[in-house]
């Protein structure tokens, strides 16, 4: 049976909690929910179908895949927006973060399930989606575009999570190398 998947850069935890109170704030604030659902994340793949009988041979490939990338520093700064239904904080793009993308996309399109195309990649943590009108985004983005935020965290691994048809669990972890940045 086919499983929803994705795999995503997750923060340390208290960075996770820190980033899911400014969530909490604005949804709170602005009556926007939908973007509490997933974990605090940076996409490293978007959501896809995967027949579940193959996730351990998955698991194997994408650990053999990325097995010698390293570990790097990733900066978060301010905010941004997608178009007017997104808000998110900025993930401040890295060679380190663009070639363990482009790695994890690889991945797929020798081997996926489904072949997807970034148009372009924008590394961010979304705060606000999908229930956005725009009525709603336009105070949303008053209250948040000149706000200032800054903060990084050294990215040691990355995760695949598989949904569980109620909440995102991470059923995979995948060690960066730690023979880089350790600013």
């Amino acid at each position: 049976m086919k499983q929803l998947y994705f795999i995503a850069l997750l923060p340390p935890a208290d960075l996770r909690e820190e980033i899911h109170q400014i969530r909490l704030e604005c949804s709170g604030k602005f009556g926007v929910y939908k973007a509490l659902r997933p974990p605090v994340h940076i996409t490293l793949y978007p959501p896809f179908r995967f027949e579940e009988s193959y996730e351990k041979k998955l698991v194997h490939v994408i650990r053999q895949r990325t097995c010698e990338l390293p570990s790097f520093r990733q900066a978060l700064e301010n905010f941004g927006h997608f178009r007017k239904e997104v808000i998110f904080i900025k993930a401040l793009t890295t060679p380190e973060l663009i070639g363990l993308q482009q790695t994890i996309t690889g991945v797929f399109q020798t081997r996926g399930p489904e072949r997807f195309q970034w148009p372009e990649y924008h590394p961010h943590i979304t705060i606000a989606y999908r229930d956005v009108s725009p009525e709603k985004f336009k105070e949303i983005w008053t209250g948040y575009k000149d706000r200032q935020y800054s903060v990084s965290f050294l990215a040691q691994d990355f995760s695949l999570l598989k949904h569980d048809k109620t909440r995102w669990n991470n059923i995979a972890d995948f060690s960066l190398t730690s023979t880089a940045a350790k600013i």
